[in-house]
């Protein structure tokens, strides 16, 4: 017994196929039909009498060409500065080490730095009090209030019952001159 319903499933199973296939097939033969290197010979020119010529002028320079034959060749990129900062110069100047003036003494306080020294005594004779300080190779100098000190013009600025402020003078990065303050004070020990 035949089942007429499986046997047209069938059936256009094969129908699809084959008008699958039967398309390949011509696609593929137009694809390849047109994919020929045939070369069609072209006709030779026919030989012309030859002729007297005239000789043609020279040919006139376009406004182009003359236009680049004037134009300056560029040697490379020139910085124009315009009020602008020069980009080969660093923004932040590393602090130079101190040179130290020809006419100071070594050994003397213009001699050292201002955080070098060290409050040993602070003395007072009637309103005047009067410091003794003590350098990093134990050398101990006696101050009072206005004495100079230090290698950047600094000075004593007060002396009081437990403290000594020193006053000197630095130069910020626009080389304005900026007053820096320290105060010395006695250690104090566990």
């Amino acid at each position: 017994m035949i089942y007429p319903r499986k046997n047209n499933m069938l059936r256009g199973r094969y129908i699809n196929c084959n008008i699958f296939l039967i398309s390949g097939l011509l696609a593929a033969a137009i694809l390849l039909s047109g994919c020929g290197d045939k070369k069609v010979p072209r006709p030779a020119p026919k030989a012309a009498a030859p002729k007297s010529v005239p000789a043609a002028p020279p040919p006139q320079p376009t406004a182009t060409a003359i236009i680049a034959e004037d134009a300056p060749v560029q040697q490379g990129y020139i910085y124009e500065r315009n009020n602008r900062r020069d980009p080969f110069v660093p923004l932040v100047i590393p602090k130079k080490l101190v040179i130290k003036k020809p006419s100071v003494k070594e050994g003397t306080l213009e001699s050292y730095e201002l955080k070098d020294f060290a409050l040993a005594a602070i003395a007072h004779k009637g309103a005047q009090h009067y410091a003794l300080l003590v350098t990093p190779d134990n050398r101990s100098f006696t101050v009072f209030e206005g004495t100079r000190l230090g290698t950047n013009n600094g000075k004593v600025k007060k002396i009081t019952g437990g403290k000594v402020f020193l006053v000197e003078y630095t130069k910020d990065h626009k080389g304005k001159s900026i007053p820096r303050e320290i105060i010395l004070e006695f250690y104090k020990g566990e």
